[in-house]
């Protein structure tokens, strides 16, 4: 594994277009035009970024290769590399989620759209130690879970909480987490897409 302690190395890497560039050039390399082709980019929009990324010892030089008369340099991106996280931009609590601004703004649109049209709404309920306020129809208060469970009900999750839970039970609900999330992710059948986010971090690191 390679370190890239640097904050231009950071800045490529956490760069979504970027990164879809650097994709071209994993494996055996690519030249520069072959990979703009493949990407259906602008050569020069390719090439600066390759410049930038060699700078920063993302891609390295991974031999020569003939291309209409002349030799061409290949660039392969090595993987796995690191980034330290007080690298990453914005600091360490962007390491995780670069896109994550983005990520959230979709979830709320859509949020919003199901509130707005399809008779569900928010109704607050006492709750200790903060007031309870969940997805729900007025006819279903007290109920959240249950009704969500319904057909009739939308294909909807939107938990947050603090949960005390012991190392041991914390570790059990984390690997239940990811044995979920890999379940469903391999069957990626046709369908409506369908937002997701699994978050679990301990309150105090």
């Amino acid at each position: 594994m390679i370190i890239l302690d640097s904050a231009l190395a950071a800045r490529l890497l956490t760069d979504p277009d970027t990164r879809h560039i650097l994709a071209a050039f994993q494996g055996n390399g690519q030249v520069i035009a072959d990979a703009a082709r493949a990407l259906n980019l602008p050569l020069e929009t390719v090439r600066y970024r390759v410049r930038r990324a060699v700078q920063a010892g993302v891609l390295v030089a991974a031999g020569r290769r003939a291309r209409r008369g002349r030799t061409q340099t290949v660039y392969r991106l090595p993987l796995p590399v690191f980034v330290p996280g007080l690298q990453v931009p914005g600091g360490p609590d962007t390491l995780l989620h670069p896109d994550e601004d983005a990520f959230l703004a979709q979830v709320r649109r859509v949020r919003a759209a199901l509130l707005a049209g399809s008779g569900w709404g928010l109704p607050v309920t006492a709750g200790t130690p903060d007031l309870v306020a969940e997805l729900a129809r007025p006819e279903q208060r007290g109920a959240t879970m249950d009704a969500l469970r319904t057909t009739s009900a939308p294909a909807v999750v939107d938990i947050s909480s603090t949960l005390t839970l012991s190392a041991e039970d914390a570790k059990a609900l984390q690997a239940e987490l990811l044995d979920v999330y890999a379940r469903y992710a391999a069957r990626q059948r046709p369908g409506a897409a369908h937002l997701l986010g699994l978050t679990l971090y301990p309150a105090s690191p």
